[in-house]
């Protein structure tokens, strides 16, 4: 009769033991999916925000899908400092054929921003993005960041 308790109470651990086993394999479980479907989300087009140079003077904008049209991206630039220095983004990325560099400028602080847009990216590819100030054939105070056309 001992003998058979002590089976029953190793049976009785080890069904305990496959309980937490097979609770903590579901948390695993959901823990992977919820992981995987973020990453999928994270690949979604994603504009920059508002990508401001090391100085502050100037700051671009990477709008990922352009509101109302899918697909369509646009590159906005502003010069934010009367200095005599104008402010380029530059746009890197993928198209079907290759790499593709899209470039626009704001040459003053004249009240408006420049802006370039388009179907320059193939969609859901990370795109790195450069602003920075020149004059001349001089640059400085460069920022980057990254997006997802």
């Amino acid at each position: 009769m001992t003998r058979w308790r002590a089976s029953a109470e190793g049976a009785a651990k080890r069904e305990g033991t496959m309980r937490a086993i097979r609770k903590a394999s579901v948390v695993a479980g959901i823990a992977v999916m919820s992981t995987m479907g973020l990453a999928t989300q994270a690949q979604a087009s994603q504009n920059s925000g508002w990508i401001y140079t090391s100085n502050q003077s100037g700051a671009a904008f990477f709008d990922a899908d352009l509101n109302g049209h899918p697909g369509v991206e646009k590159v906005t630039v502003c010069d934010n400092r009367s200095d005599g220095r104008g402010i380029t983004v530059e746009v890197s990325g993928r198209d079907g054929s290759g790499s593709v560099w899209v470039f626009t400028s704001d040459p003053s602080n004249n009240g408006r921003c420049e802006s370039i847009e388009g179907n320059f990216f193939l969609e859901d590819t990370a795109v790195g993005i450069v602003v920075y100030e020149y004059w001349g054939n001089n640059t400085a105070h460069k920022a980057t960041a990254t997006a997802v056309a």
